[in-house]
């Protein structure tokens, strides 16, 4: 009976255990697949103006890699605008402040050089802006 009692302690404590493991790699997968999706969503919408690769080459915008926990106006040898350099010390691009950005960039930074919705493509959906957002935490 003792066995029995320890078997069944074992499994009742090991349970809760293996249902978080599932959770936690269920939610990697999610995230996977949000990434991916952003990227293609970014590459449409960002690529060209941003650079979104290692390279870190400067464009008409900054680039993207690594952009994620920086703050505002914070890439080395571009040359931001005046509106930009001003909130530089106020933000830091978090989920929250690139979903405000990506809405409407003159909103959060007035008279900024960036030119969105880009013309010709519709805007962001809320699900394509996280999936973007995702992909730019990912770039590091």
């Amino acid at each position: 009976m003792k066995k029995f009692a320890l078997i069944a302690l074992a499994i009742v404590i090991a349970l809760p255990l293996a249902s978080v493991e599932v959770m936690a790699m269920d939610d990697a997968k999610k995230i996977k697949k949000m990434v991916k999706k952003g990227k293609k969503v970014a590459i449409k919408q960002c690529f060209a103006c941003h650079d979104i690769t290692a390279e870190k080459q400067n464009r008409v915008g900054p680039p993207l890699w690594g952009v994620y926990g920086k703050s505002a106006g914070s890439v080395e040898g571009y040359e931001y605008s005046a509106a930009h350099l001003s909130k530089a010390d106020s933000i830091v691009w978090d989920e929250a402040t690139l979903d405000a950005y990506l809405q409407d960039p003159k909103a959060l930074i007035p008279d900024n050089k960036m030119a969105f919705p880009v013309v010709g493509v519709k805007p962001m959906s809320d699900k394509q802006r996280k999936n973007v957002i995702e992909f730019l935490k990912s770039l590091k």
